[in-house]
């Protein structure tokens, strides 16, 4: 699992080393595919609506994105622990460290992928997408939490 986080964090900066342009492109392309397919349920949509709905579409998908890569990236580095931690899950307080830590490296990854941002042109670092990334995880290890290790307690 540890490989998988890892190759999983490597297709993350993959996507934050292209540029500004390339970026916004294939954020705009699935902003544009989803605008299509909702424009399935107006016959009186123009082509002009869809790329209108579609930039509404691109900066939410943008974040969307985020959120949930950093979320999979956060029950990934989770589930890498998982032999190790049906042991030490059995105290819900040292359970609870673990998932601290899963945050605090997701935490970390971020505002290291963010930096990486900062010197690829066109693109910026921003605090508030590390914000995002670490809530993303945080709300996955929730589910996981309340998944499996609820599911032990009992």
């Amino acid at each position: 699992m540890i490989l998988a986080a890892c190759f999983y964090f490597f297709v993350i900066v993959s996507f934050s080393a292209q540029t500004a342009d390339d970026s916004s492109v294939l954020s705009f392309e699935i902003a544009e595919k989803l605008a299509r397919f909702l424009s399935l349920f107006r016959s009186d949509q123009s082509l002009a609506d869809v790329i209108t709905l579609a930039g509404y579409f691109e900066h939410p998908i943008r974040k969307l994105a985020h959120f949930l890569e950093y979320g999979i990236l956060g029950a990934l580095l989770s589930g890498a622990f998982l032999p190790v931690m049906r042991i030490i899950r059995r105290d819900s307080e040292k359970g609870g460290k673990l998932y601290r830590k899963d945050v605090l490296i997701v935490f970390l990854l971020a505002a290291l992928d963010e930096l990486h941002q900062f010197f690829v042109p066109g693109r910026y670092a921003s605090v508030w997408d590390v914000l995002l990334d670490t809530f993303g995880c945080i709300v996955f290890l929730i589910f996981i939490y309340l998944i499996f290790d609820r599911k032990k307690n009992r």
